[in-house]
């Protein structure tokens, strides 16, 4: 890597007497920010996202794994539920908690490793990401990740840096809650191995003790989600390895050729301001020392954790794609390049400290700004909402399927579907009661579902064909949704009703 890599030391002179330190106000503002981008897609969004329905689908029992996960994303929705009702609106406010927290964190970790002038330059950058800001909305395994692995990456700088035996106690906790929200947190964490092993930060003993310490304390935090699943009681292990060899068919140029088209225009936004910004420094005159005077330890420094944070995850990928013969799916470059930010910044940070604060500032403000006008019109919608948000009559489906219900078990609450997962995701968050989902499939995947009590108190059950209904429900041609055509990935759903065989609770408020 040929462009050097600048430290704290490099800009702190000019850091103090050009803006002053306001880390609370930075923190405040990117919550507000993926706020604001969230608040917009959960108010144009008709249904909810498939890994958002899934959520609806398992929140019904405490598990130590769910079928294709760990279950710390699961255990969030379920503790939101005991201050606040299991409806769409939660689910959203709990995914611009995350991703707000994972900005926060993010932010910290650069004021650790670059100094506040640098961080804040790589906080903006970081809000242009798309996964950051346009699509922040999504809640699922992805959204928690990110999050608790910037939390140990924070927590990681700090103990470097200061030499603080508590932070090390936060590494352990974020890698651990990392390990309990999905497999893949392995990744970035031998990415911040790297970078303490390659910084010169474990030559210390107080350091590699610390750093001993987190290992066991994640390993106790992660030991019963993980001892679950080795166990055999869901199928996360498959679920992890099934990509390999999936996209064998493709070609390798074809699988390495998407994947960096689908990563350029996630991070696009960010990448043009970042032109922008290296373009307007060229024409001003330097008010500091030379850039390129950081040496030594400090150049050694940051770029360890550039290649920790980055290459490690991109060696990773490159590696499943190449060696695995893995279809490389856009979502992982959520997590691939989540630190990307940092690296950026590290790379141009004599062009940032020759820039005007208030100048970058604005450039960021239009951008979002720009981002969010077009986010909220028709183009945007329909560009930026996958997984069938945009279309999809989810209010429409659960309207009908509680009135079916409605006329055959009159004053019945509607407590039970057996359904597909995103159909009978969209039932439980939009209907009422928050009826359990039996979703299609083993019946071990489903453990939450007490079978003596669903066939007690009645269930609807919903298919994909008609003739898939089981005969002993009652079913007309009217009980069938087709979606528009304009949405894609989904198919139509019948559905029919199993009426209750013994007394049912009466129909009322949700649950």
């Amino acid at each position: 890597m040929s462009r050097t890599l600048h430290s704290p030391d490099t800009t702190a002179a000019a850091a103090t007497a050009r803006s002053p330190d306001r880390p609370w106000l930075v923190v405040w503002c990117v919550l507000a920010l993926v706020a604001a981008w969230v608040a917009l897609s959960a108010h144009t969004h008709t249904a909810l996202h498939h890994d958002m329905a899934e959520q609806f689908v398992w929140a019904h029992s405490w598990q130590l794994g769910y079928p294709k996960h760990p279950p710390l994303p699961t255990w969030l929705f379920m503790l939101a539920q005991t201050f606040l009702p299991p409806r769409p609106a939660t689910l959203y406010g709990l995914s611009a908690l995350c991703i707000g927290l994972t900005g926060v964190f993010t932010y910290l970790a650069s004021r650790e490793l670059m100094g506040p002038r640098l961080a804040l330059f790589a906080a903006c950058l970081w809000g242009l990401q798309q996964p950051f800001g346009w699509r922040a909305w999504i809640y699922n395994h992805n959204t928690v990740l990110v999050m608790t692995v910037s939390m140990a990456v924070y927590f990681a700088a700090r103990a470097a840096r200061r030499g603080e035996q508590w932070a090390w106690a936060g590494v352990g906790l974020g890698a651990g809650l990392a390990m309990s929200t999905k497999l893949q947190a392995a990744v970035p964490l031998v990415g911040i191995l790297w970078a303490l092993w390659r910084s010169g930060v474990m030559e210390s003993l107080a350091a590699r003790k610390g750093a001993a310490m987190a290992v066991l304390l994640g390993a106790l935090v992660s030991a019963a989600p993980l001892l679950w699943m080795a166990t055999g009681h869901t199928n996360a292990l498959t679920y992890a390895t099934h990509q390999l060899g999936s996209g064998e068919a493709e070609g390798e140029s074809m699988r390495m050729g998407q994947f960096i088209v689908s990563e350029l225009r996630m991070l696009a936004p960010a990448l043009l301001v970042l032109m922008i910004w290296v373009a307007r420094s060229y024409g001003q005159a330097g008010t500091q020392a030379n850039a390129h005077s950081a040496r030594g330890d400090n150049h050694a420094f940051i770029r360890a954790w550039v290649e920790g944070l980055l290459f490690v995850p991109i060696a990773f990928v490159l590696a499943m794609g190449i060696f695995g013969g893995a279809k490389l799916h856009a979502q992982w470059g959520v997590q691939t390049f989540q630190f990307m930010a940092i690296a950026l910044v590290a790379w141009f940070g004599g062009q940032f400290a020759r820039s005007r604060t208030r100048a970058l500032l604005l450039t960021v403000a239009l951008f979002q700004g720009v981002m969010l006008v077009v986010a909220a019109s028709p183009a945007g919608q329909r560009l930026h909402a996958p997984g069938a948000v945009q279309g999809y009559p989810a209010q429409e489906l659960a309207d009908r399927v509680q009135a079916d219900w409605q006329a055959l078990a009159p004053g019945c609450a509607l407590r039970y579907a057996d359904a597909p997962f995103f159909e009978g995701g969209q039932l439980s968050a939009y209907g009422r009661g928050f009826p359990a989902v039996r979703q299609t499939g083993p019946k071990q995947d489903s453990p939450w579902i007490d079978e003596a009590d669903m066939e007690a108190k009645g269930s609807v059950v919903m298919r994909h064909l008609a003739q898939q209904l089981p005969p002993d429900v009652i079913h007309t041609p009217e009980m069938a949704l087709v979606p528009p055509p304009r949405v894609k990935g989904v198919v139509p759903i019948v559905w029919g009703v199993r009426l209750p065989k013994g007394p049912c609770e009466p129909d009322g408020v949700r649950k």
